[in-house]
This record gives C-alpha cells, sequence and structure tokens, in this order.
C-alpha cells in the first residue's frame, strides 16, 4: 500500500511541477535562472521525500568529501538507473548541478523533461553528428562560470549488470578542455534493482540507493592527465560497486 500511494504523490508532484516549470520559465524572464533551479531542487527533494517517507526507500550518502569541495567541479559517477539523476542531486543540495543526459529524456516525463531541456542541462543526441555533441558540451562548460557544475556518466549508459562498464573520455576531454575545473568522481550504487518499470514497482519498497563521494583531482587540461584521473575514477568507483555488490549490508 506504501508503495502504491507513493507512486501516487510522485505522479502528482511530477504534474505539479511541470506546471510551476512552466510557468516560470514564461514569466519570470529575469529571474528565470534563479527560481527555475530552486524548483527543480524542490521538485527532487519532494520526490525523493516521498518514496523514503511511503515506500521505505533510502538514501545513505558518504559525505565525508563534500565538505571539502569547490563552488564548482566536473563529478563523474556510475550510472545504474534513471533515479541517478535525483539521488545525486539530492546528495549535494548546496551545488548546482547539471547533467550530461540522452536527448530522448527530453521528452515524455512530466516535470523532469522539462526540467532537462530548459534547465541548461546537455541533451545529447547518440544517434546525432559529433559537432552537435560537442556544442553541447562546450555550452555545458562554460555554464560553469556561472556555478554549474557539469555532471558525467562516462560509461555513457546504464549498467545492465550492476557492474561498471567502461568509461568514455569523450565528454569528460571536451568539458576540462573548455573549462578549468576539478574533478571528483562518486560511486552511486542499489540502483540496478529499479533501473526498469517492473524492478521499480517491484523493488522501491525496500531498495537502498548507496552514495560515496571519492576523490577530488585538481584541474587540469592536459590529455595525459585526463586519461589518468579517468582511470583512477573508474577503478576507485568500480572497487567501491563490487563491494556494495558483495555486502550484506
Amino acid at each position: 500500500m506504501g508503495v502504491l500511494l507513493a507512486f501516487l504523490c510522485m505522479g502528482l508532484i511530477l504534474v505539479i511541477y511541470e506546471v510551476l516549470l512552466r510557468l516560470s520559465y514564461a514569466l519570470d524572464v529575469r529571474g528565470r535562472g534563479r527560481l527555475f533551479k530552486r524548483l527543480e531542487y524542490d521538485g527532487l527533494r519532494q520526490l525523493i521525500a516521498v518514496v523514503k517517507t511511503y515506500a521505505g526507500f533510502r538514501v545513505i550518502v558518504d559525505s565525508r568529501l563534500t565538505e571539502h569541495l569547490p563552488r564548482t567541479f566536473l563529478l563523474i559517477a556510475n550510472h545504474q538507473s534513471l533515479a541517478d539523476i535525483p539521488v545525486l542531486a539530492y546528495s549535494l543540495p548546496g551545488h548546482s548541478l547539471r547533467f550530461v543526459a540522452k536527448k530522448e529524456l527530453g521528452r515524455g516525463i512530466p516535470g523532469l523533461s522539462f526540467a532537462l531541456r530548459k534547465g541548461n542541462h546537455a541533451l545529447i543526441d547518440r544517434h546525432g553528428d559529433f559537432k552537435s555533441a560537442q556544442a553541447q558540451l562546450i555550452r555545458l562548460a562554460q555554464r560553469s562560470r556561472d556555478g554549474v557544475c557539469p555532471t558525467v556518466f562516462p560509461e555513457g549508459t546504464r549498467s545492465r549488470s550492476g557492474r561498471v562498464g567502461r568509461f568514455h573520455s569523450a565528454a569528460v576531454r571536451t568539458i576540462l578542455s573548455n573549462a578549468e575545473l576539478p574533478v571528483v568522481s562518486v560511486a552511486v550504487g542499489g540502483g540496478l534493482r529499479i533501473s526498469h518499470f517492473r524492478g521499480l514497482l517491484r523493488n522501491l519498497g525496500d531498495c537502498v540507493y548507496r552514495v560515496r563521494f571519492l576523490s577530488l583531482y585538481p584541474p587540469t587540461r592536459e590529455r595525459t592527465t585526463v586519461h589518468r584521473i579517468l582511470q583512477q575514477s573508474y577503478d576507485e568507483i568500480a572497487n567501491q560497486v563490487e563491494q556494495w555488490r558483495h555486502s550484506k549490508t
């Protein structure tokens, strides 16, 4: 019963925030960025609060590193489910995360799709041309001057097995070539159980989502150093995810 109530509340929240986001975008031209961002994060927090309260969903955040984070950085994480986006935003309430996501997410999901399209995220057409994707990434990098933290899932798609897939370097290299940002690696776990609709229905009630911020790397634009950071991030994220996979708690 609790899971059903959580779904009903989630649907209602998404519809309400779809309306609020559209109104703020249309009417609050001068303060659009501030109000829009506040509504985005309010909606995400409401969603997480609802599933925690009514469905028993849990989010466990190891936030020791977050006390030392700068205002802006490039965040790289493994990818297990669509819930990674609200969970990561929920885990860093003092930062403005902007995601690199597939273009398909920009349509069809109340609240979320409009926020991704109009909230200065980078929506990439995986079947489109390289120049268009590169332009999106460059714009996202440049928005870091306004306090935005670009967020990349270097696997490029959700893991189907729970294990961390190979990291691709193109998005990370493009962003760091256009913005001098430190890099933060973060591991997420638990999303595999709710990565598709059937799993969401069956497992939302006892899903435990774990988030652990692992390392803070200094800014660099040097190609070799970027590849080294990506490899080290992959190793530590993959190791952390494997530890969670074999843990009984």
